[in-house]
């Protein structure tokens, strides 16, 4: 039995995948493609299959992944060439190879984040946002909301372009499954304070990022 992590893009209409959708998504292609996929035993076998970081809906991603098992050696081309036809159009397969880290390792995750706002406020949500001490948000969680300050959290902000209209920025946020910090946090303060509509922001995870905030691959 031979484990096998695949990378994918989720991009285009995908991003409206949740996470349930996308197993049962992954789990249709593997039977179409004909691998030699390795069912759990008992009573309702089914393929093993785990997502190593799932995505927020409504997020594209660059660096997305999940494992599953193979009774048998695969070429990794073969892999890909049998199961990317099976996938529908924003599921983009890159690579196919034996995991390299746990999901445990993971610390971080970098984003690209457009902002935008028909009213003109971009470029002073920005200002304003280096100049505060604190930035309060409500955190929701299984064991009840917590008030917590995420601006020393969010880290490498890097403003790439920028106009009244709108803002393009990358920034690094916890995540794992220690402490994970959503970008929605951050989209729905600046709703709050300014007005921008969290919904028409654009959200792309680049990278998933270890302790030292070197890249995960």
């Amino acid at each position: 039995m031979i484990t096998v992590r695949l990378r994918f893009e989720k991009k285009d209409y995908a991003i409206f995948y949740s996470n349930l959708d996308l197993q049962r998504v992954f789990q249709r292609a593997m039977k179409k493609s004909g691998l030699p996929v390795w069912y759990s035993k008992g009573f309702n076998p089914r393929i093993y299959l785990t997502f190593t970081f799932p995505l927020s809906l409504g997020h594209a991603s660059l660096c997305e992944s999940c494992d599953f098992k193979l009774n048998e050696f695969v070429e990794e081309n073969t892999i890909i060439e049998r199961l990317q036809p099976c996938l529908p159009e924003g599921i983009i397969l890159k690579s196919a190879k034996e995991p390299t880290f746990a999901a445990t390792d993971i610390c971080y995750a970098k984003y690209k984040i457009t902002l935008f706002d028909d009213t003109g406020h971009c470029k002073r949500i920005f200002e304003d946002y280096f100049k505060k001490d604190r930035i309060s948000v409500v955190k929701k969680s299984k064991k009840g909301d917590a008030e917590i300050d995420i601006k020393p959290l969010i880290t490498d902000i890097d403003i790439l372009e920028t106009s009244d209209d709108f803002v393009v920025f990358t920034a690094v946020f916890p995540a794992g499954g220690t402490y994970n910090i959503n970008p929605n946090l951050l989209l729905e303060y600046f709703e709050k304070e300014y007005g921008t509509d969290r919904h028409e922001a654009f959200v792309t995870r680049l990278e998933i990022l270890d302790k030292n905030k070197e890249i995960l691959e």
